[in-house]
């Protein structure tokens, strides 16, 4: 018996999802089982132990029992398939019902339970105004005409749910073809390698013609979503699906038209493009996890062409408007800037698909390897979050879809144990990135006048960051990590960074987008550059990476070290993360302190002098920004405030491993003066109090203090003040004197 409205309407298709995950997973049983009985049954079987015939007879149904496992695997893989199509496809037919109904309401009618309309006048008349209903009242057949309309528009929509119903049924009791391999009538995997390739014509249907300038019907576009994401992980059904698209040229369309519709033609519907452009963003990943295939060969061949040609994309085209008469107008943009905005939907792409569209849209580019730097190069600034949906700058692009995968970002940006490798040095220093087209260079090629895109490196930094520290980027004002390990390749990669974006004696800042994810990898290497800046440590005579393959530590050019740190240090928040990691150093240093240690104790001495000398190279670091200063907008007091309010707010993270009177030292001064701030209701006290805050001579009397009061050091103010100015002090001077003269403020 076919379903009925009230069926549709009132069923619950969740359970057909449900169906097919609890297939999936016995899939994943299914290949469990398979893998183990090769691994410790048939192994052991073709070991050369067992001879003779009953071990000949064996192995023959242990390579069937093998098999066997296999065809399940793929049996229980496409029932599981089958539910999901049963699932796309019900649903959006349901939607198509909900849709006429709603329709029909909308005007005017009374839907009942068979999916019968009647006019509702009261309706009309709100809706239409009284004379349209009065009539309808007076002319019942025009009533009655209306009424049939709405009524076959739902009978049509309720006979599509029942044919594609029936349309299922069939498909569920077909019976594929016999597999070639396993027992006889035994287990069929080709059900999952028929529903497969089936759903996925069935979604390239929908993306075809949506690549081909037309606008589905909402349940087709719902139906092709829920398709493509059911079988996202599927390479099979992914290869099928970019194929029917036409290759690498094919996707670039498709991902082109979904972004125009989203973006610009049919924005009320921009829900189900996005969804459908991160589906097929799924579907890139997936077919192309395994580099070894012939698919992945053809399609990097084949993106070698598209991804040089030009095509319409109206974000690009729109942005120089038509009616300032400007020959810019429709502006094209190449296939790797779709293909990477594409690929910034999506996310879990293998390593080398990353790498070799990477070193792909670098040649295309970089001179050196015949390239054309100014192959990206568009009219206008796309930095904007408004178009943080195109990739313009496709390299900076793919860096930021690789920052997800630190892992990738290591290994992409190591520089190697001789150096050899040269994405880190391209990207830092000879890389051209001005992509915003502002004419052409003068006759003697001496000034470009292109100038960068606001977010600029901002993909480059987070992969500097998640590749340098082997962790996912910080988000917002998030702290670093207060025990942080890394690998060779890590420390390698930190190690260039510093080397590579030193911008010498008096040099300028960071480029701004590079500045708070440098200072959030700087910050992970707290323990390291601890070391590096008192001057005591012997490690200053060894410059660069030792230590275990996973236990690796970064010996940094002290005079690099703290430019660089400079150079991140323009807002208070890029400085502030240093400083908070930098203080847990310290901590830790004075945990470390026997409880029975006085202040005439040489490793209380030390662990003072060397507590000094960090606070003073940060208060170097701290006064070079405040003078420049002078030439910005900013004043002193405002860069002040918002770092005192950046530190404040990261004084109370607990530290793992450390007692709670160390925790209080150093926090109790910082509470107790950052309410004294808060209390002065004059400007010039706030201001006043604030910069005492910030001093380093605050900052050691608190750190001793509170050191002497957690251990119960009581009757020696004359020890104490010689700790504080013989020792911290000292170092502290000697620290900030040298600082100076890296910085260009003093002599060295």
């Amino acid at each position: 018996m076919a379903v009925s409205y009230d069926d549709i309407l009132h069923a619950d298709l969740g359970c057909l999802e449900e169906a097919a995950k609890a297939w999936e997973r016995m899939a994943k049983k299914f290949g469990t089982l398979g893998q183990d009985y090769r691994d410790h049954v048939k192994a052991a079987v073709d070991a050369d132990s067992w001879q003779g015939a009953s071990a000949k007879a064996f192995g023959q149904w242990g390579r069937k029992t093998a098999e066997e496992y296999d065809q399940a695997k793929g049996e229980a893989h496409g029932v599981g398939a089958l539910f999901r199509l049963a699932h796309a496809t019900l649903d959006a037919h349901k939607k198509a019902v909900e849709r006429a109904r709603d329709d029909a309401q909308d005007a005017g009618m009374n839907v009942n339970s068979r999916g019968h309309c009647t006019m509702n006048l009261d309706k009309v008349a709100a809706k239409k105004g009284k004379e349209v209903a009065d009539g309808y009242r007076e002319n019942p057949k025009a009533k009655a005409v209306v009424e049939d309309k709405w009524t076959n528009k739902i009978k049509q929509a309720v006979k599509d749910t029942q044919d594609a119903d029936a349309g299922l049924c069939t498909t569920f009791m077909t019976d594929p073809k016999e597999p070639e391999k396993g027992l006889p009538n035994g287990f069929n995997g080709a059900v999952g390698d028929d529903v497969i390739k089936k759903n996925a014509a069935r979604a390239a249907k929908t993306y075809e013609s949506i690549k081909d300038g037309e606008t589905p019907a909402p349940e087709k576009l719902r139906e092709a979503a829920i398709l493509a994401r059911a079988h996202g992980d599927e390479p099979a059904f992914s290869r099928t699906l970019i194929n029917s698209l036409g290759g690498p040229e094919g996707l670039i369309k498709t991902h082109d038209r979904l972004d125009d519709l989203a973006y610009y033609d049919d924005k009320d519907h921009k829900k189900s493009y996005t969804s459908l452009d991160k589906a097929l963003a799924t579907n890139l990943s997936s077919a192309t996890k395994n580099p070894d295939s012939a698919f992945y060969k053809r399609f990097q061949e084949g993106m070698k062409k598209a991804g040089l040609k030009e095509y319409d994309l109206k974000v690009a085209g729109e942005k120089i408007p038509a009616e300032s008469g400007s020959g810019d107008h429709g502006q094209k943009v190449r296939g790797y800037q779709s293909l990477v905005s594409l690929m910034q939907r999506g996310d879990g792409y293998g390593k080398q698909f990353l790498f070799d569209t990477a070193d792909a849209i670098r040649k295309a580019e970089d001179e050196d390897q015949g390239g054309d730097p100014d192959i990206w190069d568009l009219k206008g600034d796309f930095g904007s979050k408004k178009e943080a949906h195109f990739a313009h700058d496709p390299l900076d692009g793919v860096l930021e879809v690789m920052s997800h995968d630190p892992e990738a970002s290591t290994e992409y940006l190591d520089p190697g144990p001789d150096d050899k490798r040269d994405n880190l040095k391209y990207l830092l220093k000879d890389r051209d990135w001005n992509h915003v087209d502002l004419g052409s260079p003068d006759p003697a090629g001496m000034h470009d006048p292109d100038k960068e895109n606001s977010d600029a490196r901002r993909g480059l930094a987070r992969a500097i960051e998640a590749g340098a520290t082997g962790e996912q980027p910080i988000v917002g004002d998030g702290a670093a990590r207060p025990h942080a390990t890394h690998t060779i390749p890590e420390a390698r990669i930190m190690n260039q960074v510093i080397n590579q974006a030193d911008p010498g004696m008096g040099g300028s800042s960071l480029p701004e987008n590079l500045q708070r994810p440098i200072a959030n990898a700087l910050a992970d290497y707290a323990p390291d550059t601890h070391t590096t800046l008192y001057r005591g440590e012997d490690v200053r005579d060894h410059i660069g990476i030792y230590g275990s393959e996973n236990n690796a530590h970064l010996s940094a050019h002290p005079e690099k070290l703290v430019r660089v740190m400079r150079g991140v240090a323009d807002t208070p928040e890029g400085f502030a993360v240093m400083h908070q990691a930098e203080r847990e150093q310290i901590r830790q240093d004075v945990a470390k302190l026997s409880p029975q240690a006085g202040p005439e104790d040489g490793d209380v001495q030390n662990a003072m002098t060397h507590a000094g000398a960090s606070m003073g190279a940060f208060e170097a670091i701290r006064r070079d920004r405040v003078l420049d200063l002078r030439d910005e907008e900013m004043s002193e007091a405002d860069w002040n405030a918002k770092l005192k309010y950046h530190i404040v707010g990261g004084v109370f993270t607990p530290i793992p491993f450390v007692g709670d009177s160390i925790q209080r030292s150093i926090d109790t001064g910082t509470w107790e003066e950052s309410n004294n701030v808060k209390q002065s209701a004059d400007t010039e006290a706030r201001q006043e109090l604030t910069r005492q805050w910030l001093s380093s001579d605050s900052q050691i009397r608190y750190l001793v203090n509170d050191w002497a009061d957690s251990s119960d050091v009581k009757g020696q103010d004359s020890a104490l003040t010689v700790l504080k100015s013989t020792f911290a002090m000292s170092g502290r001077d000697a620290s900030r004197r040298q600082a100076d003269g890296w910085l260009g403020r003093g002599d060295d």
